[in-house]
């Protein structure tokens, strides 16, 4: 459930509990279900298109886009809530939600997890710094804090009640900023579908940088919603709060 926020400007801060979006919607009374009571989330067969070691990361997090010597050829992403043939699976699938990566030689970096519908809001967490060892709070006021490194911490959001995703800056104070233009794209598709977006990382961080840390976090839909940490990626210490080792490290591969 997303709180009311179309104000767009420079960094202002944080989050308030209020109601959610560009229009507030009635609070979900539905009961939480697979999602949040344990059961597989994928609701379609999860292929993961790393491998079959995709879901256990390195010791160190670090996701290797194929390094310098890559090819990284100019591609245009599809917003349609489908995965696109050129995203890589890098963490997650089966009873956590899939995090999916790719990028094109002019400057945009496309994610994708699975899409909200299914009892809770899903985010992906968007950072050029390493995050850590600042603190803010939650995406849309959900419940526990997120690891804030030095620069802005973006992120994706798809709500469980209605087809709403967007791109947003978090905020130390005040409601979270919509971010809206031709360098932000999303996309969400019907329950089995995935939640999409394409970021021009030159517009949203002023350059691109080598390294992009990203999670993929779903939160109980209600305002305030915990952290569904079973189901997070990579996945976390069960404390309710997205720590900075619970961000995987993706390497760009031609910077």
């Amino acid at each position: 459930m997303r709180r009311a926020r179309l104000t767009v400007g420079l960094f202002a801060a944080g989050l308030v509990g209020a109601a959610c979006g560009p229009t507030a919607v009635t609070p979900d009374a539905r009961p939480i279900d697979a999602r949040i009571d344990g059961a597989p989330l994928i609701d379609a067969p999860a292929a993961d298109a790393a491998g079959p070691d995709a879901g256990a990361l390195p010791d160190a997090l670090v996701a290797d886009a194929g390094g310098p010597d890559a090819a990284c050829p100019t591609q245009a992403f599809v917003m349609d809530g489908a995965l696109d043939a050129s995203a890589t699976v890098i963490a997650g699938g089966v009873t956590s939600v899939r995090l999916a990566v790719a990028y094109s030689a002019d400057g945009t970096l496309y994610v994708a997890t699975d899409d909200a519908g299914e009892g809770s809001d899903h985010f992906v967490l968007v950072s050029a710094t390493p995050p850590g060892p600042g603190t803010g709070g939650a995406p849309f006021a959900k419940a526990g804090l997120v690891a804030v490194g030095a620069g802005p911490l973006l992120f994706l959001a798809d709500e469980n009640d209605n087809d709403f995703e967007s791109w947003f800056r978090l905020e130390a104070v005040g409601a979270d900023t919509q971010l809206t233009g031709a360098g932000y794209a999303a996309a969400t598709g019907a329950n089995g579908g995935v939640l999409e977006g394409a970021i021009d990382l030159a517009a949203a961080f002023g350059a691109v940088p080598t390294t992009i840390y990203l999670a993929a976090v779903p939160y109980a839909t209600a305002d305030g919603g915990a952290l569904v940490a079973a189901a997070q990626t990579p996945s976390g210490d069960g404390d309710g709060d997205v720590g900075p080792a619970e961000f995987v490290a993706y390497t760009i591969p031609c910077p």
